[in-house]
């Protein structure tokens, strides 16, 4: 059986299909055997208080979905709202993006618009 392998450092925090989970005071190993099991890594994780733009509201969108906390439904609808802007900045980020969309595959969302993030952060630090 096929599954996911998370390796934690001490104390680092993951969320499994909605419950946290903190390492103890070792790297451990994880295997998730669970097949579509939604799983976030704290530590990959923005918060409110950190949206600066569309780059961002997308990703924020995407992880509230691997949450559990928004359906794939209208965490898409989210996503999709930013992608003409989001397009003009890198079109083959976007088009990762919608085929992830595509097969619901958010985490895999998340993942191609983090560099969408850093950029958006960088632009965001440079200008303040």
């Amino acid at each position: 059986m096929a599954g996911l392998a998370l390796k934690l450092a001490p104390k680092e925090q993951v969320m499994i299909n909605g419950v946290l989970v903190e390492n103890g005071p070792r790297r451990s190993q994880l295997l998730i055997k669970t097949e579509n099991a939604k799983v976030l890594r704290m530590r990959d994780a923005l918060y409110e208080d950190d949206l600066i733009g569309p780059a961002s509201e997308a990703y924020y969108a995407a992880q509230r979905s691997v949450a559990g906390e928004l359906s794939t439904e209208e965490a898409a609808e989210a996503i999709r709202a930013t992608l003409p802007v989001l397009d003009k900045l890198d079109p083959e980020s976007v088009a990762a993006v919608e085929k992830a969309l595509e097969s619901d595959n958010h985490y895999r969302a998340m993942r191609s618009l983090r560099s969408l993030v850093d950029d958006e952060r960088a632009r965001s630090v440079a200008t303040g």
